[in-house]
């Protein structure tokens, strides 16, 4: 009996180690039956070819590698299916759990913060393969997939922070969470999720230049008015935010790998998911002048910026400001490069400091044109252009000399006859 309850426990041990060694999904919904296939092409309805070959590697070694192909494509039930049944809708509720809660992994919160936002116009829902190409020309606004794709665990360019960081998982984590399941699924995801949002703000800041740094793009966006309701054109500042933010020393840190400097996401959606980003005008955003003091009080650096009456004029300062690009802060986009004067009063005070200098050197080349002409024109020589350019008076006054005499071409002529005629008189 004692050796049959033995052999029942290993069994029982054998079992549970196979039931959770299972590192991804083995395809319940029998989806790879088909798009497991190699080269599996059709044509949609634009005309164009299209691939719906998908490698397991790739599946099974992503973010999204432990769900269900159902869990997302709820409503395929037939094979083969419609494209619009295979629509996707991220604010869904997963089969997955959560491990820290056991219950239903969700996007549920994000998706909903993120449509409170001002990219909230943007697709959470709806997505198709099919469809990405309209998603993309269609409209200037972020998605869920232009931002986030089903990338795999680590990337590449964060295995070195990964292996440095985390050079101690087996052995405080293995202390409790033991074996290759959690090595290569949980902590994966876990580890990865951190390596991105809390190690590397470059890369959290890609996610907002790959839109913000196209110039081109961002001139053609209009905003609707707070009060009007009516469309507008975009501010320089607007345009021009990542170029203005690399000028700052928040970007200037990053860009030198110092991860003191603060991430876009860090002063525009702090607090929540992340995903709450706000105009500025707007009384809940991070960014409005009654919040900066909370905001940039995160930061160990400037948390005493608003106890102090001195330092208040801080949470004043333009972080996208124009000037520091020499940009007018209301000159046309198609004008940035070539201010006038109708618009000299809103210029930066680069282009006015310029502009006073310029003055300056204009009447001091005028001056001396003129002195040359009429003031020191007798007693130096008329062919001389060095008086013109102040050089010869530069010489008499600055430095004490006296510039040596040019003889004209009537002097050289009479001299050139008159020693002919001496060498004539001596032959």
């Amino acid at each position: 009996m004692k050796c049959f309850k033995f052999f029942f426990f290993a069994l029982l041990l054998i079992f549970c180690n196979l039931t959770f060694a299972d590192k991804r999904q083995p395809d319940p919904d029998g989806c790879f039956s088909c798009h497991g296939l190699p080269d599996l092409k059709y044509v949609d309805k634009q005309g164009q070819i299209r691939s719906a070959s998908i490698l397991k590697s790739d599946y099974y070694g992503s973010l999204h590698g432990s769900v269900p192909c159902k869990d997302c494509h709820r409503k395929i039930t037939d094979y083969p299916h419609e494209e619009k049944d295979g629509l996707v809708d991220c604010g869904e509720t997963c089969h997955v759990k959560e491990p820290s809660n056991g219950k239903a992994f969700t996007h549920k919160d994000i998706a909903k913060e993120f449509e409170s936002s001002a990219h909230g116009k943007g697709l959470s829902k709806d997505f198709a393969a099919g469809n990405r190409i309209k998603e993309d020309t269609d409209s200037a606004l972020p998605s869920c997939r232009r931002c986030h794709d089903n990338a795999p665990y680590i990337a590449a360019s964060q295995m070195d922070a990964f292996k440095k960081e985390f050079s101690h998982n087996d052995a405080e984590c293995g202390t409790c969470h033991e074996g290759d399941v959690w090595r290569n699924q949980f902590s994966g995801h876990i580890l990865r999720r951190y390596i991105g949002n809390h190690l590397n703000k470059n890369v959290s800041n890609k996610l907002c230049i790959d839109c913000h740094g196209n110039i081109e793009k961002m001139a053609k966006i209009e905003q609707d008015d707070s009060q009007t309701k009516e469309k507008k054109a975009v501010s320089l500042a607007f345009i021009h935010s990542t170029e203005s933010y690399n000028k700052t020393l928040h970007g200037r840190l990053l860009a030198d790998e110092n991860l003191v400097g603060a991430s876009c996401v860090e002063c525009h959606a702090p607090t929540g998911l992340h995903h709450g980003i706000k105009r500025d005008e707007n009384v809940d955003s991070s960014v409005n002048p009654a919040h900066l003091a909370q905001t940039c009080g995160q930061s160990n650096c400037h948390k005493d910026y608003s106890k102090s009456v001195a330092n208040k004029g801080f949470l004043n300062s333009e972080m996208h400001g124009v000037q520091t690009l020499g940009l007018g802060v209301e000159t046309k986009v198609n004008e940035v490069l070539k201010p006038d004067f109708a618009t000299f009063k809103t210029l930066s005070i680069w282009y006015k400091l310029a502009a006073i200098l310029g003055s300056f050197a204009i009447v001091f080349l005028l001056g001396n044109i003129a002195w040359s002409i009429f003031g020191d024109a007798s007693k130096l020589n008329k062919n001389n252009n060095n008086s013109i350019l102040g050089a010869e008076k530069f010489q008499r006054i600055i430095i004490g000399s006296k510039p040596k005499k040019k003889e004209g071409l009537w002097v050289k002529i009479k001299k050139r006859f008159a020693k002919a005629k001496n060498d004539e008189d001596k032959s």
